[in-house]
């Protein structure tokens, strides 16, 4: 296990056991694929084992994590004797399919997700993903993209608001809080973070946590999250080559169970419920990891942010 930190900014989760699922073969042409570069801390280890006949591309929905991973990589490629080629894409994983076939990539030989937020997401206040600064509440990955956390607030219905709180954010007063916020907004619209926060501690005088998992189902439904999870790995399953591999880090119970659910899927034969199958489903996966593998207590205490973190890994049949 190791902890690899990227200036103050970010720390690379259960480094080791992710480049080490992902069996690099030194013998034959590797094809790898990180669906989420964030600042490039399990991509610059992934280059470092590759060679020059092998191609990595990362993808990134945020432009700055974009151009500080190129930057990163273009040093280290600099310093490895046989680099590969680096492919980096501006897009969501969601269209994975479509930006390999626009580099003429029709497979690949391992892929691998470290889902949720970047540290420095959290740490810079004008992207508005923490409540403990305050910045314009904004929440997306992607600025390119129009709707912010505030138009969320401003203006979805109640019961669509309510939803979210629920269905994201596993809130148990979401029916609660959404009522309040259509109220509140009469009155003064959501702009910043803190005008969120204060709203939850005046309105609904409700504990830190509520705040988290209040803000966690803004950033789901700003960014698509799971949607886009879902779809993306029904994706990477199709252009995996057989016996290769596919990791996913989470670091919530909602992108691990669909990691969970959709590679479960992929080991049955059959997935329709009528009585006589018609699905025409085949067995794709083996799942490696019975349970999923979290981080080591050495790295759970040099990264608090690493506790809740859990591996899932699964070989293409």
């Amino acid at each position: 296990m190791s902890v690899k930190k990227d200036g103050n900014l970010h720390t690379s989760v259960l480094l080791d056991e992710t480049i080490e699922s992902l069996d690099i073969c030194a013998s034959k042409k590797n094809i790898v694929v990180d669906c989420t570069l964030w600042l490039a801390g399990h991509a610059s280890e992934v280059i470092k084992k590759m060679k020059s006949w092998d191609i990595f591309i990362g993808f990134d929905a945020d432009e700055r994590n974009l151009k500080i991973a190129k930057q990163k990589l273009k040093h280290i490629q600099t310093q490895t004797k046989s680099s590969p080629e680096v492919v980096l894409v501006h897009s969501n994983f969601l269209h994975l399919r479509k930006e390999l076939k626009r580099h003429n990539i029709e497979t690949i030989t391992a892929i691998y997700y470290d889902l949720g937020v970047s540290s420095v997401h959290f740490d810079e206040t004008d992207r508005g993903f923490s409540f403990r600064s305050d910045g314009p509440l904004d929440m997306r990955f992607d600025t390119t993209k129009w709707q912010t956390a505030a138009d969320a607030l401003n203006y979805y219905e109640e019961k669509k608001l309510f939803e979210i709180l629920r269905n994201y954010g596993e809130e148990p007063h979401a029916r609660k809080i959404a009522a309040r916020i259509i109220t509140a907004r009469k009155k003064q619209k959501f702009h910043t973070t803190w005008d969120l926060s204060d709203f939850l501690e005046n309105e609904i005088n409700t504990h830190i946590k509520t705040k988290m998992r209040v803000f966690q189902a803004l950033r789901i439904e700003v960014n698509k999250e799971l949607e886009n999870l879902n779809s993306s790995l029904t994706q990477a399953l199709e252009l995996l080559s057989p016996k290769w591999i596919i990791a996913v880090i989470s670091f919530h119970s909602l992108e691990d169970r669909i990691a969970k659910q959709v590679f479960k899927r992929e080991t049955r034969d059959c997935i329709c419920t009528a009585p006589i199958c018609n699905c025409g489903h085949k067995k794709s996966l083996k799942i490696l990891t019975k349970k999923p593998i979290i981080p080591t207590d050495i790295e759970q205490k040099e990264n608090s942010r690493s506790r809740s973190a859990k591996l899932r890994i699964a070989e293409k049949l």
